[in-house]
């Protein structure tokens, strides 16, 4: 294997494992509202408006029909607009785990793709800080947090949220 092949699976090796951290933050962050929206919706809608939550804040769109049709309501955007409002903006410690998952994700988004369009890089490197300034949930300083360090708290964010829940739900 030569030196380039080395570099690109190292680029790709750590695009996937911040990629991963990205996801241990928004599966954290399910764990860490579904509880408080059980309580406060019922369990049978909880998991449809924090799947919802979750995209909003992460600018994503719903994978399925289900999901595009449940942020259509009028009634189920406002709740989502409440839940962040209520159970994350409030919350810095929260906000800053999420401001670090969208810059980790925007910043390599944009390294690993040399050749977005205009579009695509407002899509998806400007559009989600954007997002998360409107939403009021950004948390200033700009840069990508070291990689290591996010790592270790993605994953340490994603068990706190995940006990926390098991032991909402053993009581």
């Amino acid at each position: 294997m030569g030196l380039l092949d080395r570099l690109l699976g190292s680029k790709k090796k750590v695009y996937k494992d911040a990629m991963n951290g990205v996801d241990m933050v928004r599966v954290g962050l399910m764990y860490h509202l579904l509880p408080e929206c059980e309580v406060n919706f019922g369990k049978d809608y909880a998991v449809p408006l924090v799947a919802a939550v979750v995209n909003t804040v992460f600018s994503e769109s719903p994978s399925n029909e289900k999901g595009r049709s449940f942020i259509q309501n009028e009634d189920n955007l406002s709740n989502v607009r409440l839940v962040i409002e209520k159970g994350i903006k409030p919350q810095v410690k929260l906000r800053q785990i999420i401001t670090d998952a969208v810059r980790v994700k925007c910043t390599l988004s944009d390294t690993m793709n040399t050749n977005l369009s205009e579009p695509d890089f407002i899509r998806l490197c400007r559009e989600p800080i954007d997002n998360l300034k409107r939403l009021s949930l950004l948390i200033p300083g700009g840069n990508m947090p070291d990689l290591s360090t996010f790592l270790h708290n993605a994953g340490t964010f994603m068990q706190a949220c995940k006990s926390d829940l098991d032991y909402h739900r053993s009581k």
